[in-house]
């Protein structure tokens, strides 16, 4: 089982204005949420739990048994799930596997970061595209894989990303050269790269 959802924070009210927004979220979150300074930060912060305890609650769970586990991620007894935002945009996969998810809205992309961090196959993915709009999508594609892999493994950025190597078009990733035993999906939406990595693979579900 694998489900992913989407939400739009922009429409939410800003918590530090709208006090009753935060109505039933544990005190530990609220003072993270309102830690923000920026009110479209507080937006997103809010929009990820809501976001989660939606979809919890649709897979059957309740966001009343998360806690902080390892390395300050939240976590909940009987389910995974993963969060991201990028934008306006928040991202939540659940899955009965480790998950991980990571969502991206295409810009202009830090083409050093690829210099940097790429393999040189995925800088030729990236200097095979048909114009600058499509390099930046290329370039945020693999990115948003990187990223979903080393969220599903619980490393984070402490698995630096030159050691990955993804692949577009079968859904594959070595890590120093080895072939992953995970599955990645890529997904389009509007203006945004979405990947997820798991164990498993279902026919995702979308909130909006």
């Amino acid at each position: 089982m694998m489900n992913y959802y989407l939400l739009d924070a922009s429409a939410l009210p800003d918590p530090k204005e709208a006090a009753e927004s935060l109505t039933g979220i544990p005190n530990w979150r609220c003072d993270y949420i309102l830690r923000y300074l920026r009110s479209c930060d507080r937006k997103l912060s809010l929009g990820a739990w809501r976001l989660m305890e939606s979809s919890l609650k649709r897979n059957g769970f309740s966001a009343e048994n998360v806690v902080i586990g390892k390395n300050g991620k939240m976590e909940c007894e009987g389910i995974y799930f993963n969060i991201s935002h990028s934008a306006d945009m928040v991202l939540c996969a659940v899955s009965d596997t480790p998950v991980g998810c990571d969502i991206e809205k295409v810009t202009n992309a830090p083409m050093e970061v690829a210099e940097r961090y790429f393999s040189e196959k995925e800088r030729r993915y990236i200097a095979g595209a048909k114009n600058s709009a499509d390099a930046n999508r290329r370039f945020f594609r693999l990115w948003t894989m990187k990223e979903s892999y080393m969220k599903m493994t619980g490393e984070g950025m402490s698995l630096s990303p030159d050691r990955l190597e993804t692949d577009p078009d079968s859904l594959g990733i070595l890590r120093d050269g080895i072939l992953q035993s995970c599955v990645l999906q890529n997904s389009v939406i509007d203006d945004y790269e979405i990947s997820i990595c798991t164990r498993i693979l279902h026919k995702p579900i979308f909130l909006r």
